[in-house]
């Protein structure tokens, strides 16, 4: 099956300029200033006044739902497959959140499951904000080692609702991430909730002191949750850390509010390199406020919408072009994840993973391994059971 694309503006995500590109399959075969097809009856699709770019990564999603600080009812539900498409997301990561008792990995993975079963690229990290952390076959290394959609371990950290590990716990979970990593050829990362704590990364440069285990090992996520810690993470991401900014956060810092962008803007003005920097939105979590006392006091649910608005606004507000403002959605996240060159770039001979933004960079079709999801702004392909109550689905 061929689709082509003609005269759609390129950012692979460099800018090449107007091209027609071919999708075969499930992969890109063909970038070139002028592709035509003979012989065969092939889906033209009309790319001028596009822009053609990579399939948007989210790598924190709480798939399975979140939150729970209220009470039961306070659970937020499971993602479904239209809420990714519709925001231009063609590879997910699920996590667990604060509630990794009711809901635990193997509940995670076949969620996991349920999408990529639907066409969605998706995986998941083991664990969760309890300790020891929640797993699948028991351990966290045979996690990592035989099951292809675990990529690492998420653990939470200076937060009043974590498992306060110790020092010494963390490094030796970092241990065993690394090596099961190495055996199962993927990069391994712990990817760490950081919370309001006092301590900041004063844990995590201990143990690089104290050891061989690279900073990469150690994947910082909620950064722009507060001032403190924003600052901490420039420093954190001077030494080559990989740190991610959660475009459902708007900080507070002294008597100016940074959004999402202009956090990232902040960041690269105190010499941060754009490189070292992925967003994500942790979606489908809740969104909880507590007092001083710690009492939560509020409550909301993340949704997927504000990774777009952040993209727009680092190119329409803050001067970013948009070949630069898709790393942090795209080849960042596919390289910390292991997926690069694959995923998060389009190459010939990537998957077509492939979104075609309008001139207001609004979604407007979506392809997924080269299958149509998404066409002028109409969903094509929804979950299975996305449908009119009442409405029986036929699988």
């Amino acid at each position: 099956m061929f689709t082509l694309i003609k005269q759609t503006e390129l950012y692979t995500p460099t800018y090449l300029g107007k091209k027609d590109v071919l999708l075969s399959g499930n992969r890109l075969v063909k970038i070139d200033d002028e592709i035509t097809i003979t012989g065969i009856e092939v889906p033209v699709i009309d790319g001028s006044d596009t822009y053609c770019v990579p399939g948007l990564i989210d790598r924190h999603v709480h798939i399975t739902g979140g939150g729970g600080e209220g009470g039961f009812s306070t659970s937020t539900p499971e993602v479904q497959l239209s809420s990714l498409v519709q925001n231009g997301i063609t590879t997910v990561v699920g996590l667990l959140g604060t509630n990794d008792l009711a809901r635990n990995s193997k509940s995670l993975l076949a969620k996991a499951k349920s999408l990529k079963e639907e066409g969605m690229n998706a995986y998941i990290l083991t664990g969760g904000y309890g300790y020891p952390p929640t797993t699948i076959t028991g351990e966290v290394r045979d996690d990592i080692l035989f099951i292809d959609e675990v990529l690492g371990l998420k653990l939470a950290i200076e937060d009043h609702r974590s498992s306060y590990v110790t020092t010494e716990e963390l490094k030796r979970m970092a241990a065993h991430v690394r090596v099961a990593s190495m055996l199962a050829k993927k990069p391994g990362f712990v990817h760490l909730h950081m919370g309001d704590g006092k301590g900041l990364y004063e844990s995590i440069y201990q143990i690089l002191k104290e050891t061989d285990l690279p900073i990469s090992l150690f994947s910082p996520t909620h950064i722009n949750r507060n001032e403190r810690l924003l600052d901490a993470s420039v420093e954190f991401a001077r030494r080559g850390g990989l740190i991610d900014v959660t475009s459902n956060i708007n900080l507070v810092k002294g008597d100016k509010v940074y959004t999402p962008a202009k956090t990232i803007s902040y960041l690269r003005e105190h010499g941060v390199d754009l490189n070292q920097i992925t967003v994500s939105s942790d979606a489908n979590g809740s969104l909880p406020v507590f007092n001083e006392e710690g009492q939560l006091t509020g409550l909301g649910v993340a949704g997927f919408e504000p990774n777009l608005e952040t993209l727009k606004e680092l190119v329409l507000h803050e001067g970013i072009s948009l070949e630069k403002a898709l790393l942090p959605f795209t080849v960042n996240p596919a390289k910390g994840l292991g997926l690069y060159p694959d995923r998060g770039q389009l190459g010939e001979n990537a998957y077509a993973d492939v979104v075609l933004l309008d001139k207001q960079l609004t979604v407007r079709d979506v392809f997924i391994n080269g299958t149509a999801f998404m066409r002028n702004g109409q969903l094509l392909r929804k979950g299975t059971f996305e449908h009119s109550i009442g409405i029986q689905s036929r699988i």
